[in-house]
């Protein structure tokens, strides 16, 4: 029995070495993050009675909705939602591809929705320069007006080998004042909840 006793302990930190010795649960458990931000650069705008003036969009919004993360950290503050000792925020990335969105095009008033392999897609167009670990990109759908939802993409990924190693689709309700606040607190809200789901998901490994 005594001999059963003392296997538990080996076993147990077998069993750990093993599950840290897989990439997935090596990069997923890193210490640090790489906030990305928030990529529009597929977006679409449903609902065009509430998005009026696409150029402003682009060109004034989508800078506006990352800057307030980096002005507001101590609300958005990915290192306590994500349990990480350590945050880099590089968002050279998604500065480029919000670039991407053709005024004419971007704005529609029928579903849309991702097809399947769009997230790896959009990934493997990811080039960082000297840059590893795990990075984290908040890959925005849509913005429906009609419905008042945001679709967001939540993707952890290897900068590295510019694989996803967690993902999950959030539909959060906006509210407030002003193109910037209104579609904020749905990202927030994605946020909060994605926060607690990635903990869960980091327990499992």
């Amino acid at each position: 029995m005594k001999k059963h006793f003392l296997l538990i302990p080996f076993l147990l930190f077998a069993l750990f070495a093993f599950k840290m010795s897989d990439p997935t649960a090596k990069i997923l458990t890193s210490p640090e993050i790489i906030w990305c931000g928030f990529d529009f650069s597929e977006v679409r705008c449903i609902g065009s009675e509430g998005f009026t003036d696409p150029e402003k969009i682009k060109n004034t919004y989508f800078k506006a909705l990352n800057d307030l993360v980096l002005n507001e950290s101590f609300k958005y503050d990915i290192k306590r939602f994500y349990h990480k000792s350590k945050q880099i925020s590089d968002l050279s990335i998604v500065r480029e591809r919000n670039k991407l969105p053709k005024i004419d095009e971007f704005i529609i008033n029928e579903p849309y929705s991702f097809k399947k392999g769009q997230l790896e897609k959009i990934i493997k167009n990811y080039n960082f320069e000297d840059t590893n670990g795990l990075g984290l990109v908040y890959i925005i759908e849509s913005l429906n007006k009609t419905y008042k939802i945001a679709t967001v993409d939540v993707v952890f990924f290897d900068i590295a080998s510019k694989n996803i190693v967690w993902t999950k689709q959030y539909k959060k309700e906006p509210r407030g004042f002003g193109f910037r606040n209104y579609w904020a607190k749905a990202f927030y809200e994605t946020m909060y909840s994605s926060g607690r789901d990635f903990k869960r998901a980091i327990k499992k490994l």
